[in-house]
């Protein structure tokens, strides 16, 4: 061999080891971005792109919501939509051909509306996946928008992956195994999750099945410690819905003997009810309906505060947290937690070291933790700074995005064969 030929194929060897070591170009589906209580799909997003990723958004619908996070903002240049494709994206009716199977595969009798419409976009989204020389295919939650990848992957050739999160694993449309079956992985965000899908699919897709827990920055401030109380101010922060148990804390206020103020920012469906639980309670006074608020005075609210309430519950139709994501965020603060043991709160929250678990649905035993954490305000502070340091360690942002960015590096891109 010359010179000159063995230089060459020493290059290509180069050349084809770069290429290997390279993360693919990743569509994001998602069913609406920007979302207001999705912070920890913009947390990820800011991960991955500070690592490199090349990556584009591709939203089912567009943004519904009066309050925009500010992290979302810098992502909505990059983001795309069905319905503002142009012909040229529009698919091939051969690719509706190939894609037949998985069409006749959603739940067309139960959901007839939004299987046409995820078809339809997905068709869309198909095209524009080409034009913008997308690599690989990821969706969040196992529900449309994974729905709308598997037929995107059908009509195009590119593999997918999917993130499953909480209410999408146990109220889904039942067809999460399906799923997992033709994707490449599938991540998850507790190790609860992992063990119940690995349950619901074959041996041999076990393995794709993979822990990804969503992080936190630690860009915020420590909070400043307190000292002895006169008035125990709780946060509850989350959506006015039957999982995240506010039921059972407003309950359990009315039951206590010490000073409070609780403000509970979020909205939803059960806010009326829970509105009228207090003033029925007699404490409507000392309970504040914050509303939908941003990341950041969520931040500022967990900062003013002596504890973080999270009395999640499973719901009766099987749906539940996996590890909320404002526990995290309270954790990095150094905010004392008291919680609900169901789902995923545990692998966070161990009890006694970094906060303190109650058993769902009981207020007497919310009662008794919370005040606990009056009395002892010292040993509160300690758990608080024990579930800082536990949340650093387990949950940065930017550690949990470097592991999934080796998943996409190894496990994506690359047509299916």
């Amino acid at each position: 061999m010359t010179l000159e030929a063995g230089t060459a194929v020493g290059q290509e060897r180069s050349a084809q080891q770069r290429e290997s070591m390279r993360a693919p170009r990743v569509a994001f589906v998602v069913s609406q971005f920007p979302e207001t209580h999705e912070t920890f799909i913009v947390r990820e997003f800011a991960a991955l792109d500070a690592l490199g990723l090349d990556f584009v958004i591709m939203s089912l619908k567009r943004c519904r919501d009066k309050v925009v996070q500010r992290e979302a903002r810098r992502f909505v240049g990059r983001t795309y939509y069905p319905f503002g494709a142009g012909r040229e994206t529009a698919p091939a009716p051969r690719a509706f051909g190939a894609a037949a199977g998985s069409l006749r595969e959603l739940p067309w009798r139960r959901l007839p509306l939004e299987c046409a419409y995820v078809a339809w976009a997905a068709g869309r989204l198909a095209g524009l996946a080409r034009k913008l020389s997308v690599e690989h295919i990821h969706a969040h939650w196992a529900t449309a928008p994974t729905s709308a990848a598997v037929l995107m992957s059908r009509m195009t050739g590119l593999p997918y992956s999917f993130t499953a999160h909480a209410w999408d694993i146990y109220a889904g449309d039942g067809r999460l195994a399906a799923k997992a079956r033709g994707a490449r992985f599938v991540a998850t965000c507790t190790k609860a999750n992992v063990e119940h899908i690995r349950s619901l699919v074959p041996a041999g897709d076990r393995e794709k099945v993979v822990l990804s827990y969503h992080g936190v920055s630690f860009r915020h401030a420590h909070r400043a410690p307190g000292g002895a109380r006169t008035c125990l101010h709780l946060a509850a922060v989350g959506r006015l819905v039957e999982t995240k148990g506010f039921e059972y804390l407003i309950r359990a206020l009315g039951q206590t003997r010490f000073p409070f103020e609780l403000v509970i920012a979020g909205d939803g469906p059960l806010r009326g009810r829970l509105e009228r639980l207090s003033r029925r309670l007699g404490i409507s006074s000392r309970v504040s309906f914050a509303g939908t608020v941003p990341n950041e005075t969520v931040f500022e609210i967990l900062s003013r505060s002596d504890c973080l309430v999270m009395p999640s519950v499973i719901a009766r139709d099987g749906d539940r947290d996996g590890i909320p994501n404002v526990l995290l965020e309270a954790m990095s603060v150094g905010l004392p937690i008291v919680a609900s043991a169901v789902s995923g709160i545990p692998e966070a929250v161990a009890d006694g070291q970094t906060g303190l678990l109650v058993e769902q649905r009981v207020p007497s035993a919310i009662a008794g933790a919370l005040e606990w954490i009056f009395r002892n305000p010292v040993a509160a502070e300690r758990l608080g700074a024990a579930a800082r340091d536990f949340v650093e360690e387990q949950f940065s942002a930017e550690d949990n995005a470097r592991r999934l960015y080796e998943i996409f590096r190894r496990r994506g891109g690359r047509r299916l064969q």
